[in-house]
């Protein structure tokens, strides 16, 4: 039985909780949260022990493993702690703020020797799985383009994020450089405010360039949905363009499909909806446990979430000056 800690009850700490209670041969052991409220609460809910700080959690021997749920500029130094005295962590995305954070945290877990895994869900997420696989077995050919559009609702994001938009652009951000395999030569990028106070993009678009001509293209928005179902569902796409085929995922309507010189064939396993996202989001934490419990490869290593870092950083550089960044 792994015991967890869990710092940070907000949005995506609930959700961890209660996708953890779910899976066998884990425990929450309980949660660190400054907000009073939001601990009361989460608590009640779940029926768990609540520690009276961050300290408390990490001396606590019983624990295996800490869910660093904080908000992202915390993120280095919980990590950092928790791995420093023995535990196992999993880190939400992003990863942190800056670079030099994300640096932090990769040298602290290359010291601890813990298993150290970021929250980059979408990994485990059938249809992409299924992408990956047809871009490595070769039945796309050369992949020439990926285009890839989230939409998120501005209600369940916060706009003193120091990425802004980009917090939530990192997930297809990853996605994009897992399927490429390698970094961008440069990145641009273009935003523009739709709503009102505080002045910052809600709606952004992202030119990925790569060494040999390649592109992918990254469409991000935060929508004022209040009321809309947009709220269950990121709405996330991604068509992948090679030289002998394109596969395409659309979770907001059919899942994915697969055209190639051979067949086309839609893959259509899951239920889509809003309970297809939680799917992937417990799935991250069996592989997760998997990890710790027979050294089994860890699938969203802190390594990818600093190149990830360094695209999202080059982005906001774009947005800011108007310019193109190289990397």
């Amino acid at each position: 039985m792994i015991r967890i800690g869990i710092c940070g009850a907000g949005r995506i700490g609930r959700v961890h909780i209660e996708n953890l209670q779910s899976l066998r041969g884990c425990e929450v052991a309980g949660i660190v949260e400054p907000h009073p409220a939001r601990l009361r609460a989460a608590v009640d809910d779940f029926g768990v022990s609540a520690y009276a700080d961050l300290d408390t959690l990490l001396g606590d021997r019983s624990v295996d493993a800490v869910v660093v749920a904080a908000p992202s500029d915390a993120h280095a130094d919980v990590a950092c702690r928790a791995l420093a005295a023995g535990k196992h962590v999993f880190i939400e995305k992003p990863l942190a703020d800056t670079l030099e954070a994300c640096r932090r945290i990769q040298q602290a877990a290359a010291r601890a020797g813990r298993v150290a895994q970021t929250g980059f869900c979408e990994r485990f997420n059938v249809h992409y799985l299924e992408a990956r696989r047809a871009v490595r077995t070769g039945q796309l050919g050369v992949v020439r383009a990926i285009h890839t559009s989230r939409y998120a609702p501005c209600r369940s994001a916060d706009p003193n994020w120091p990425l802004g938009v980009l917090d939530t652009a990192v997930h297809n951000l990853d996605l994009i450089l897992w399927l490429f395999g390698r970094l961008p030569r440069s990145v641009l990028a273009r935003g523009v405010q739709v709503y009102g106070n505080p002045p910052i993009p809600h709606s952004a678009t992202i030119l990925l360039t790569f060494d040999d001509g390649a592109m992918a293209v990254e469409q991000i928005a935060w929508l004022d949905d209040a009321g809309h179902p947009l709220g269950h569902c990121a709405r996330s796409r991604m068509m992948i363009q090679g030289t002998h085929g394109v596969f395409t995922v659309d979770l907001e309507d059919r899942p994915s499909s697969l055209l190639s010189q051979g067949d086309y064939r839609q893959v259509d396993t899951v239920i889509l909806g809003a309970r297809e996202y939680p799917g992937c989001l417990k799935l991250q934490f069996e592989y997760f446990l998997q990890a710790i419990e027979s050294g089994a490869p860890v699938l969203a290593p802190i390594e990818d979430a600093v190149k990830v870092e360094r695209v999202a950083l080059a982005a906001k550089e774009s947005l800011e000056t108007g310019r193109e960044v190289s990397l």
